[in-house]
C-alpha cells in the first residue's frame, strides 16, 4: 500500500478571525481592571503621605492649640504646590522638601511623585487655626481627559480634597467619586 502525504495545511481565514476576536474581547476586559489597578495604587500613595501629613499637622495642634505657628503658614495661606505644578498631575516629579509651606512638613513622599500637593490654612478664629484644607491632584488613565481645574492652571481628571480639623476629625470630597 501506497501513502500519499499530506499537504501541508494553514490557518483558514475563519480560524484567524476568531482568534483575532478572542484577543480583543480579553483585551477589552484586562486593560480597564489594570488601569483601576494603577488607579488604586496611585491612590494609595496619596493615602500614606496624607496620613504623614495629617500626622504631622495633629501634632503641631495638639502641642500648640492651632495649625497656624511659627513653623508653619499664617492664618489663610497657601502652600506651594509640591512637586510643582509646572509639572503636570501624573508626571513622575521629585518631592520639593523647600518649597513653601512644606518646610518642616515630616513625611514627605519618596522617590517620583505623581500626585500634587497642597494646602490651606483655615481662617484665624481670635488667634488660633482649628481647619487646614488638604488638597491633591491627579491624573489616572481610564477615567478620561485631564478637566478638572486643580489650582489655577493646574488639570488633572481627579481631584482629592479634605477638611480636617483640630480635633482629629475629616470631611473628605474625592472628583470623580472613586
Amino acid at each position: 500500500m501506497k501513502r500519499i502525504p499530506r499537504l501541508a495545511r494553514g490557518f483558514t481565514m475563519v480560524e484567524l478571525m476568531i482568534v483575532v476576536s478572542l484577543i480583543a474581547v480579553l483585551s477589552a476586559i484586562a486593560i480597564p481592571g489594570y488601569q483601576k489597578f494603577t488607579a488604586k495604587s496611585r491612590r494609595t500613595e496619596m493615602y500614606t503621605s496624607m496620613s504623614k501629613i495629617r500626622l504631622y499637622f495633629k501634632n503641631i495642634h495638639d502641642g500648640q492649640g492651632t495649625f497656624s505657628t511659627q513653623q508653619t503658614l499664617p492664618p489663610g495661606g497657601t502652600s506651594a504646590v509640591n512637586p510643582p505644578d509646572s509639572i503636570p498631575p501624573g508626571t513622575a516629579a521629585q518631592w520639593v522638601p523647600s518649597a513653601a509651606g512644606w518646610l518642616d512638613v515630616t513625611g514627605a513622599p519618596e522617590g517620583g511623585v505623581r500626585m500634587r500637593y497642597w494646602y490651606t490654612m483655615g481662617p484665624d478664629s481670635s488667634g488660633s487655626v482649628h481647619l487646614i484644607t488638604f488638597q491633591v491632584c491627579g491624573t489616572f488613565a481610564g477615567f478620561g481627559p485631564p478637566a478638572i481645574t486643580c489650582n489655577g492652571s493646574m488639570t488633572g481628571n481627579y481631584l482629592y480634597t479634605e477638611e480636617f480639623y483640630g480635633n482629629g476629625t475629616s470631611k473628605i470630597l474625592e472628583n470623580p467619586e472613586y
